[in-house]
């Protein structure tokens, strides 16, 4: 079994490869020629939750992804999040890789949001508000930038001085201006796209603020009672997600409107397979306000697992490892 740490991961798994593969796999989805069980969460101790995320894809990729989530680990000095997937053959069941999960569940959530805005966003879209200074956020605008010709990206972050080292870092990686924003709706009402990674509960932004012709994506929130955006948002927005399954059990985003009476389950108007197909049409004018949901979909995990796999086995690198 071969053994890919994160360090080989960031080299394997560039934001144009991992879109490429998440377009590919969502089009097996819309064929029907995936199987995702609907993800397993388990409350553990400490305040902790313990989360399975099995797919299988169309005989190409089989595996499971084990995520833990300690909102108190900061305190210990330990990272929130600790992820890991394991792939195995789907012909044998034999283990192939086990593969760090952190940056492998960044890289497919960018990558996602990105080719969610290929059919979203508009074209000439150049400015982006990003709420988040995390590593999340960094990789929503890798994978941005590879799709959009960015010219200008503003902040909005919990902590200044994060979010201040955040835009240097972030500067010097895109090579262009990324500055604080003075407030949450001065950086909405100047955006092509607004992308939230955040781990806040409640709406980052008010939806009143966003200006026609913006795209918005929201990927942080992903329980039935925690949402970045408002009910604004969604009820002036085009709402795609990531799949229809998910989005009915965790998207508080949008379960919380629809609890309100704001809006009901049909203002939801595809789930991102069906844009890859040309199933449902994507953006329909210039003016429109369009909104990406994702809470996590095992079947991304899959994809970018197997892919990672067969360019470490192409470029040699990983460690192999035998338990028997």
């Amino acid at each position: 079994m071969l053994a890919i740490g994160r360090s080989d991961l960031e080299r394997l798994l560039t934001p144009r490869a991992t879109i490429e593969a998440m377009e590919t796999a969502f089009a097996r989805h819309a064929r029907g020629e995936d199987r995702v069980p609907p993800r397993v969460a388990l409350t553990a101790e400490g305040g902790g939750l313990f989360l399975v995320m099995a797919a299988s894809l169309g005989g190409v990729a089989l595996g499971t992804k084990i995520l833990s989530v300690y909102p108190t680990n900061r305190e210990r000095g330990l990272p929130t999040i600790f992820s890991t997937y394991i792939l195995v053959e789907p012909g044998t069941g034999q283990p192939l890789a086990v593969l760090e999960g952190h940056f492998l569940t960044g890289i497919r959530t960018g990558a996602t949001s990105a080719l969610a805005a290929r059919y979203l966003a508009r074209p000439d879209s150049k400015v982006v508000a990003c709420f988040g200074a995390g590593a999340q956020a960094a990789l929503q605008l890798r994978c941005l930038a590879a799709v959009f010709a960015i010219e200008r990206v503003v902040i909005v972050g919990r902590s200044r001085e994060r979010a201040q080292r955040f835009t240097l870092a972030m500067s010097e990686e895109l090579g262009l201006p990324v500055t604080l924003a003075p407030t949450p709706a001065d950086a909405v009402r100047h955006a092509d796209l607004v992308t939230c990674a955040t781990t806040s509960s409640t709406p980052v932004f008010a939806g009143v603020d966003l200006r026609p012709g913006t795209h918005v994506d929201a990927v942080g929130a992903f329980r039935p009672d925690t949402r970045e955006v408002d009910t604004d948002t969604v009820a002036r927005s085009r709402v795609v997600v990531d799949s229809y399954a998910g989005a009915w059990d965790e998207a508080g985003d949008l379960l919380i409107p629809i609890k309100e009476g704001a809006i009901s389950r049909s203002a939801v108007h595809a789930e991102l397979a069906e844009l890859v197909t040309g199933a449902k049409p994507g953006r329909q004018s210039p003016q429109e306000i369009t909104l990406f949901k994702s809470v996590g979909f095992a079947l991304e995990d899959a994809a970018a697992a197997h892919v990672a796999y067969e360019l470490a086995r192409a470029a040699g690198v990983g460690v192999e490892v035998n338990l028997g």
